[in-house]
């Protein structure tokens, strides 16, 4: 994030989410009421409004509060696991804060004000659950819960596995709590008819299981955002070889075991169970994210025997994950300037008095490392995000949805690009 000196380059919902909903005339009733965001992760909504929002023009201020916030989540997890006599080293660090697989949630901020920031409420909640703070434990994981609905389960099984660890059953009354209302609040809102909510009527969706384990199978984002990277890095390749080894430094031998694996398996499972029973939920690379506890847990462990080893590897998976995130940090700088020059030439050619439509649009148009889902889309990609982008740009909410590529045109305005 450094490297661009935490400029922050807008996307997709962050048009809307803080460049649009703060600044409505009474946002609380016209906006978090009647859009109904109190129904779906509502801590989010309100922290959209009432504090992100209010960064929009230096979102970069958020983008460094949010990346300390990702740092102390990772102190907090490795003071947790040493309260537990289960030590973790740097290539736990390494794989929990700079996998690229989790740049997404790390930088989107109509991302990370989800999950890196239930992450951090949920390694709060941890902490104070390996000292036995009930109290605090319970407060932590209720706000950690209601910002992402992985998050809660993430949260959830650290818990539970804390409480077992300790003996201290006194914890799974708060934690049982937390559990019933989370699912009364949702099973609520489901009867509502919102329809995000609803429960899959399949037991076992063996699409959706090859979907959430496709993404850790692109190499692609590795091997060409590497290269990539080495090419865009320029100076920054000192830095980042100079940190990987002071990564490798600090790093520390622990005693393997099958426990901390059985655990590391358990919390890489459980931030996807929701996706697996949740029908309007969808596999990207930011779902990815709250598994990245468990998978670094799971490498840390594993690679214990040798020291000398898990060294290097620390070294090596440092380097080479900075090297991706340079190219995957340009990538996002150049399909926000892209998109600026999308609606300035949009917004030009309006006709407010007809309805209008973009004809020729593309998802993106930028060389990327890997292309999945909406990972780096412009906001040509959707009808709402280009909508958006619009009306935060002119500042006027009343401009009706534009179009993208409509069958037919016929009583349109069709902006050619």
């Amino acid at each position: 994030m450094g490297s661009f000196c935490f400029k922050y380059f807008p996307l997709l919902d962050d048009y809307i989410q803080y460049g649009t909903y703060p600044f409505v005339n009474k946002p609380f009733c016209e906006v978090y009421i009647k859009a109904r965001l109190f129904a779906y992760r509502p801590f989010a909504g309100l922290a959209d409004i009432y504090l992100w929002g209010r960064f929009w023009g230096a979102l970069g201020a958020a983008l460094f509060i949010i990346t300390l916030m990702h740092a102390a989540s990772a102190y907090l997890f490795m003071i947790t696991a040493e309260n537990l006599n289960a030590p973790l080293g740097m290539l736990f660090t390494t794989i929990y804060l700079l996998c690229p697989i989790n740049f997404e949630a790390s930088y989107w901020i109509s991302a990370s004000t989800r999950i890196i920031i239930g992450l951090f409420f949920t390694s709060l909640s941890a902490y104070f659950a390996s000292k036995e703070k009930n109290i605090a434990h319970f407060v932590f994981q209720f706000i950690a819960m209601f910002l992402y609905e992985q998050i809660a389960a993430l949260s959830f099984a650290v818990s539970l596995i804390i409480i077992c660890r300790k003996k201290q059953w006194r914890g799974l009354f708060p934690l049982a709590v937390n559990m019933l209302i989370f699912i009364l609040y949702y099973a609520f809102f489901v009867k509502l008819g919102y329809m995000r909510g609803n429960i899959s009527r399949e037991i076992l969706q063996y699409d959706k299981l090859k979907q959430i384990i496709y993404p850790w199978l692109l190499t692609n984002l590795y091997t060409k955002g590497f290269v990539r990277g080495i090419k865009m890095g320029g100076l920054n390749i000192i830095a980042m070889l100079i940190i990987s080894v002071c990564f490798g430094a600090f790093e520390k031998r622990n005693a393997v075991s099958p426990k901390m694996l059985l655990v590391g398996g358990l919390l890489f499972i459980a931030p996807q169970v929701p996706i697996l029973l949740l029908s309007g939920n969808n596999v990207s690379f930011r779902t990815c994210a709250p598994s990245l506890v468990g998978a670094a847990i799971m490498a840390d462990t594993w690679l214990c025997n040798s020291i000398n080893f898990k060294r290097l590897a620390t070294v090596v998976l440092s380097f080479i994950f900075l090297v991706v995130s340079i190219s995957e940090l340009a990538d996002y700088r150049e399909n926000y300037l892209v998109d600026r020059k999308i609606v300035q030439y949009v917004s030009e050619r309006l006709n407010l008095s007809q309805p209008n439509a973009v004809i020729g649009a593309k998802d993106t148009y930028i060389e990327q490392n890997v292309f999945f889902v909406d990972h780096i889309k412009s906001v040509t990609s959707s009808d709402w995000a280009l909508t958006g982008c619009i009306r935060q740009h002119l500042s006027d909410r009343t401009i009706p949805m534009i179009e993208i590529n409509p069958s037919s045109g016929e009583g349109i305005n069709l902006i050619d690009f």
